[in-house]
Order: C-alpha cells, then sequence, then structure tokens
C-alpha cells in the first residue's frame, strides 16, 4: 500500500533512528554507482551536504540524472524511491546552513556544531528534484 502524505513526510523526517539515504548516479559507461548518505527532505526536494570531488557527483554533474531511495529495515518494511534530477551547487554560507540541518537529524544537538566543523572541506549541496516517488508501507 502506498503510503498517504502524512505517513510519506513523516516517514523522511524521521530522527533517532534516522534511515540512510541511497543515492544512486550513472557512471561514464552507464553502469550504476550507489552510495549511503545522511539526507534531509525538504520542501519536496532532498538535500545531501558533500564535497564535488567524489565520485558520485562528478556522476550527477555531468549526467543530473538520479534515484533515490530510503528504507527502515524494521517490519512493516516501508520505502520511498525516486527518479529525478540532481544539482550541486558549492556555497560556503548555504553549505554550512544545509549541513547542520542534515546533522541535526543524526546527531544529538549538542555535538552538530563540532561535527560540521571538522568536515570544513564539504560545501557542496546536492539538491534532488524527485520527478517520480513510490513508496510502500504496510499503514494506511
Amino acid at each position: 500500500m502506498s503510503m498517504g502524505e502524512a505517513e510519506f513526510e513523516a516517514f523522511l523526517a524521521q530522527t533517532f533512528p534516522t534511515p540512510l539515504g541511497v543515492t544512486a548516479t550513472l557512471r561514464r559507461d552507464g553502469s550504476p554507482h550507489i552510495v549511503p548518505v545522511w539526507f534531509r527532505w525538504n520542501a519536496g526536494a532532498v538535500t545531501i551536504w558533500t564535497t564535488e570531488s567524489r565520485v558520485w557527483v562528478r556522476n550527477l554533474v555531468r549526467d543530473p540524472r538520479v534515484a533515490f531511495s530510503v528504507q527502515t529495515f524494521e517490519a512493516p518494511y516501508p520505502a520511498v524511491m525516486m527518479r529525478g534530477r540532481a544539482t550541486a551547487a558549492r556555497s560556503n554560507e548555504a553549505a554550512t546552513v544545509e549541513a547542520r540541518a542534515i546533522s541535526r537529524r543524526y546527531l544529538d544537538a549538542d555535538e552538530v556544531g563540532a561535527y560540521v566543523a571538522r568536515w570544513s572541506d564539504l560545501r557542496t549541496i546536492v539538491t534532488i528534484d524527485p520527478e517520480h516517488i513510490s513508496s510502500w508501507s504496510a499503514g494506511g
């Protein structure tokens, strides 16, 4: 059964334990490259804090088609899958704001500032704009 809108939003916003997302991009030869990532669902898009030197980011800069999924490993095993296009933007100020927002989902509030400061070289925000979304859960 597909998730309703409220269930879908709650699923993507859940914290502690916060599920990882899985991003799939296309290599130059067309084969898939998948990577687990921390993410945030925000206003109909997925955001990911990273650096442009990562293979998956270089892949999406070359070919913006991307797939993204989130699932849990507890019954009833709900999941959300998306296909769409991604952009990567480098910006010190915006990246810091988004890095804090993403990290707050995965860390205790008192750990966020030090964690973001340790990764000062990560100044790229990837935004995935879904064109197709599917989901399932046993709820309804």
